[in-house]
């Protein structure tokens, strides 16, 4: 069974990338490109993660998107990802208050990226997909995944 998650990047490539990688090891990803639609969405649709775009700047802060997640009591156990994908030079600067504070909102990771690398992305969202919907990717022969787990 996979793990049902939902994508809220502004720019197209990547929502993409981050689609293609989740699809890629058997997951069901939705993508939106606002905090309005991902909301809409989530009144509707139970989803197993959600990553959101740090940056994201239609509709709201990712730290309003993620409070409005964390304070729905059908969501709030729903873990939630920051995503940082190219980020700016001053966001660089910003990077530490802005994991601390969403770390306190309530979000599971915070991910910074300048370039997208897949393998990287995988392993560090890996232990927040329920066990009984791990794609293939993460049944890895050598049990890595069972260790990466456990050390979480």
């Amino acid at each position: 069974m996979a793990a049902k998650v939902l994508v809220t990047m502004e720019h197209e490539k990547e929502r993409n990338q981050i689609a293609v990688c989740l699809e890629r090891v058997g997951h069901e990803v939705t993508k939106v490109d606002t905090f309005h639609n991902a909301m809409e969405i989530l009144r509707s649709k139970d989803f197993d993660l959600i990553v959101s775009d740090v940056h994201l700047q239609n509709g709201g802060s990712v730290f309003d998107f993620l409070r409005w997640v964390k304070g729905d009591p059908h969501m709030h156990a729903t873990p939630f990802v920051c995503f940082s994908a190219e980020p700016p030079e001053v966001g660089k600067y910003l990077a530490d208050g802005v994991r601390t504070a969403a770390r306190s909102l309530g979000a599971a990771r915070y991910i910074s990226m300048e370039s997208f690398d897949e393998k990287l992305f995988l392993h560090e969202i890996e232990w927040l997909i329920p066990e009984e919907k791990v794609g293939s990717y993460y049944s890895g022969s050598d049990g890595s995944a069972e260790k990466v787990k456990a050390e979480h």
